[in-house]
């Protein structure tokens, strides 16, 4: 990572008064946006948890976000749309330059920097992993034509004997974990791991000696990889042990068809193990998915390794997020107009709910929300609307209100960085969701109010829920 001299002088200094135990950040393209930074709760699920919150700083640039941790953790950091990974050692201070990333295409996920730290200590984890990668990196370059012959095993033990002997004095765990499953995942990649007397040199090697490192993040990656088949990928007759603890919803009895397997000997990989794996069935056996949801709650709730009961609870809210026929995620809102009176999902019960995100300055949305002013004089007796404006500013959204008074049904501001988004998972605007009277989703997403390309719109499934209601109207599509 290089930056002109001149960027070093600016942030030099900014970050001169910085305080101990915080990131200080300068990020000049991104005045103004929020900074958020998370790490990850589990790394079966990749959930995301907020350890702080800040704001780039339009008179100097920077942004300040304290830190207190006790362990070292892979972090990700968050400036607007853009993020960028790290490292986060107990007791320590970062200061960096946090770039907005060039010629990246146009994507509803975060483009990707890489952040330049000013005044490293040459001891903290992200110096030595940085500097490691760099190494191999010239390692592998330096031979280049025999690895192309491939010879890439045999230069990998050569490299593996060098590093042990530059990295015997250093007392870090987390790093010397990170160098550890890095070569491992390396071997397992290229190394042929499919065959099982490999297999069992690698489980032997990485797998049975060592605890199981949960919060490293390098760790994780290999051990996903290496447990990595599905449950019809085991023996016929273990299969057939898993199928009838699936259909029993019994945890115990799945935890004990797995052990016939010698790499999940150890309960606690076992558990985890088997977690991971109902939460891929989920998919693959769309008629066992009520057995997968009952046994990951039975987990959650009976698990005999804390960490394991997280990552259940988090598969279990991952598969059950957004799909048809499970509760809709809970809405509690504040309305603008009335900072007395909350919008909340339960009052809507009773009735259909017909959900949309839209923003004001977006032509599609604007002309839905014209559609769906005569679909909601003609359906409101049977379902209830809901609108959630996401603009970036208030000011926008009130504009949209004061000059649209027929837009007369509950209609909510929450922002552009308001949790629900990602409850409801909005990618696009506008996007449209139907929530059955008893909370739960009908139908996602749910067809728009203006026809779509094939001249379907979301008329026609009103039209049925009008009819259901009373089934003895003669009622047609199109009409009142």
């Amino acid at each position: 990572m290089r930056i002109h001299i001149s960027i070093l002088f600016l942030i030099t200094t900014f970050l001169s008064d910085a305080q101990k135990h915080e990131i200080v950040g300068f990020a000049p393209e991104l005045v103004g946006e929020k900074v958020t930074l998370y790490t990850y709760q589990d790394y079966v699920t990749m959930t995301r948890i907020n350890l702080g919150e800040a704001t780039v700083n339009p008179e100097d640039s920077l942004f300040h976000l304290p830190l207190e941790t006790s362990g070292t953790f892979n972090a990700v950091l968050e400036v607007g749309n853009v993020e960028a990974s790290l490292y986060i050692a107990p007791q320590t201070s970062y200061e960096m330059y946090f770039p907005k990333p060039k010629d990246q295409p146009l994507t509803f996920k975060n483009q990707l920097t890489q952040v330049l730290f000013y005044g490293l200590d040459s001891t903290d984890i992200n110096y030595r992993i940085l500097q490691y990668n760099q190494w191999f990196d010239a390692f592998v370059a330096y031979h280049e034509v025999e690895i192309a012959r491939g010879q890439f095993s045999t230069y990998l033990d050569t490299f593996m004997v060098y590093v042990s002997d530059a990295y015997k004095e250093i007392k870090d765990e987390y790093f010397i974990t990170y160098v550890r499953y890095n070569i491992a995942e390396m071997q397992q990649t290229f190394g042929g791991n499919n065959q099982s007397n490999k297999r069992l040199e690698t489980f032997l090697s990485y797998i049975e000696p060592f605890p199981v490192y949960y919060e490293n993040d390098q760790y994780m990656k290999f051990f996903k990889g290496f447990y990595n088949r599905k449950f019809e990928d085991f023996p016929p007759t273990v299969e057939a042990y898993i199928n009838v603890a699936i259909e029993k919803a019994s945890p115990t009895a799945l935890m004990a068809a797995l052990k016939q397997d010698l790499f999940l000997a150890n309960p606690e990989i076992r558990e985890m193990v088997m977690i991971d794996k109902l939460g891929k069935h989920f998919y693959q056996r769309p008629d066992q998915k009520r057995s997968v949801l009952v046994m990951l709650d039975s987990i959650h709730n009976h698990a005999r390794y804390a960490i394991n009961a997280t990552i259940a609870k988090n598969v279990m809210n991952y598969l059950t997020t957004m799909e048809v026929g499970f509760p809709a995620p809970p809405i509690e809102l504040t309305d603008p107009q009335d900072s007395t009176e909350v919008i909340s999902l339960g009052q809507y019960r009773g009735k259909f709910l017909y959900l949309n995100f839209f923003e004001t300055w977006n032509d599609q949305a604007n002309a839905d929300m014209r559609v769906m002013i005569e679909l909601q004089k003609k359906y409101g007796e049977y379902v209830s609307f809901l609108s959630i404006c996401t603009d970036k500013d208030k000011e926008t959204y009130q504009t949209y209100r004061n000059t649209n008074p027929q837009v007369d049904w509950d209609v909510v501001y929450i922002g552009a960085d308001h949790p629900l988004k990602k409850d409801y998972q909005v990618k696009a605007i506008p996007t449209y969701f139907l929530i059955d009277p008893s909370g739960f989703l009908a139908s996602v997403p749910a067809a728009s109010p203006s026809p779509d390309g094939e001249y379907e719109s979301i008329d026609k499934i009103f039209f049925f829920i009008k009819k259901a209601m009373e089934p003895n109207g003669a009622v047609r599509v199109g009409e009142p």
